[in-house]
């Protein structure tokens, strides 16, 4: 590990970089509250709502702040100790094969992280989110879907993980036929989670009989939109916060409502963000983005094979020989700040795409009021960032901020 290295001093470098730009980005955010509000912002948000809303960023980004700070210098201080090289001689004291000592190295590491997280994710929903009003959560709840997740992480984690260091391991193209294994696994994901995983987490109860699922059939049919069924989700025993999702193929689809969303939106507006989330279906959104994060992992799975094959990339770690699990366990330091460039253009793409799904939910509702109102109480209530610097947006945000996006609606439609 030598500044020679120059698989060490990406990695090093980029990892404090990408900590200073968050830095950076999160004090501009915080900094935009002392400007001058856009005009319909000023109207939404008043002198006493303002100030709750940077109250609530503040405390927000205290936590975030605090959670990296620590989880850099933790990795820091276990990278330039030698802990990987530790890890390495302890995983292979225990005579195992590669690919069951490179999947426990791995195990390790990610769960190492999520016990690191584990507070400040207490800290932000019994802290923070309490404190302003948004947190249902009872500590019973918190930790069983902390153990449902590490649950899950195991069952369908560890085997594909396995997999792909046997591929490293045992075959010549493994990047290619990696890639190709978590492209399945993603697919087969998008059919599964909605049945299977999600009710883990969240009640399912079908919407009742009434004017607002005849009204939302009846949308569905006027946009030729195919749906299985309409369910309410209990997200009121998690969050004040609300929401609505699409999920499933072809003539599958389900559409979920958070039971906050119902009780807080009129029938128009709850249209209205429904007809918004089919267009996204209608235009075809759905299906880009998947393909671009298809794309960008075969961009990922390309530096992996270069890495993995690179003594100098294990070298950088302390690490000696090619051992491709702790390659995989480590690659994610050095592919942190390419990982940011790479979102870049599908945090654009979905922003514009957020404007053309605006676009069609006006054009079905034949106005922009519903949609309109529904974005401004959602914003309101959840005491969004009346204006994010630019800079933040670029870089995190896959939704315009909602000034824009009520610009964008009112001006198309006169």
């Amino acid at each position: 590990m030598t500044l020679a290295n120059p698989w060490f001093l990406a990695a090093l470098l980029g990892v404090v970089l990408v900590f200073h730009l968050d830095l950076v980005v999160a004090l501009l955010n915080l900094a935009q509250f002392g400007k001058p509000l856009p005009g319909v912002m000023r109207r939404l948000y008043d002198d006493e709502r303002l100030e709750r809303c940077r109250e609530y960023h503040l405390q927000s980004t205290k936590v975030d702040l605090l959670r990296e700070s620590v989880a850099l210098a933790a990795l820091l201080v276990f990278w330039l100790a030698g802990g990987f090289a530790w890890l390495q001689a302890w995983t292979g004291s225990l005579g195992w094969n590669p690919v069951a000592s490179g999947t426990l190295a791995v195990a390790l590491i990610t769960l190492a992280g999520m016990i690191l997280g584990l507070p400040f994710a207490a800290w932000q929903t019994f802290g923070v989110e309490a404190e302003f009003g948004f947190n249902r959560t009872t500590p019973a709840t918190f930790v069983k879907d902390e153990f449902k997740t590490l649950l899950l992480l195991a069952l369908l984690g560890l085997p594909l993980l396995a997999l792909i260091i046997w591929l490293f391991e045992t075959v010549a193209y493994a990047a290619l036929a990696a890639w190709a294994a978590v492209a399945l696994f993603t697919l087969v994901m998008t059919w599964v989670s909605p049945r299977f995983i999600l009710p883990l987490f969240l009640r399912f109860d079908p919407l009742p009989d009434g004017e607002l699922r005849d009204s939302i059939l009846a949308l569905a049919r006027r946009l030729e939109f195919p749906v299985a069924d309409v369910s309410v989700v209990d997200g009121s025993r998690r969050s004040t916060k609300a929401n609505a999702f699409f999920a499933g193929f072809g003539r599958a689809k389900r559409i979920a409502l958070y039971d906050t969303l119902v009780e807080s939106h009129t029938q128009d507006e709850l249209l209205a963000v429904l007809a918004h989330e089919i267009g996204h279906n209608k235009r075809g959104h759905v299906i880009r983005h998947l393909v671009l994060s298809l794309a960008e992992s075969a961009v990922m799975f390309a530096l992996l094979h270069f890495a993995l094959r690179s003594p100098g990339f294990f070298a950088a770690f302390g690490l000696t020989g090619t051992p491709a699990g702790l390659g995989l366990a480590v690659f994610p330091i050095l592919y942190k700040p390419l990982s940011l460039l790479l979102t870049l253009p599908a945090m654009r793409m979905s922003r514009r795409h957020e404007y053309e799904a605006d676009a069609f939910a006006r054009a079905a509702m034949g106005s922009p009021a519903p949609l309109a109102a529904a974005l401004e109480k959602l914003s309101t209530d959840h005491l969004s960032h009346p204006a994010p610097h630019p800079l933040a947006i670029r870089l995190h945000h896959s939704h315009p901020p909602l000034a824009q996006r009520l610009a964008a609606l009112t001006e198309k439609a006169a």
